[in-house]
């Protein structure tokens, strides 16, 4: 079923949102094997580290729903 073009558009920006929340931990993630900058373990610690990934998961997931069917 085609959806109207606001739908449509609202949903790339949704999509566009869930990417945007994901980006900066797919970033993180390799800059945090450089000395300058702190790893994702030293920040949140191990028991923590479900905090960036339910945000990366959330943010996919959410980046999923926007970009489906368009």
């Amino acid at each position: 079923m085609p959806l109207g073009n606001k739908t449509t558009g609202n949903l790339r920006i949704l999509g566009i949102v869930g990417v945007l929340i994901a980006i900066p931990f797919f970033v993180w993630l390799p800059l945090g094997l450089l000395p300058a900058v702190p790893s994702m373990i030293d920040v949140f610690g191990i028991p923590g580290l479900r905090i960036p990934a339910s945000l990366t998961v959330a943010g996919l997931l959410i980046a999923a729903i926007g970009f489906w069917d368009l």
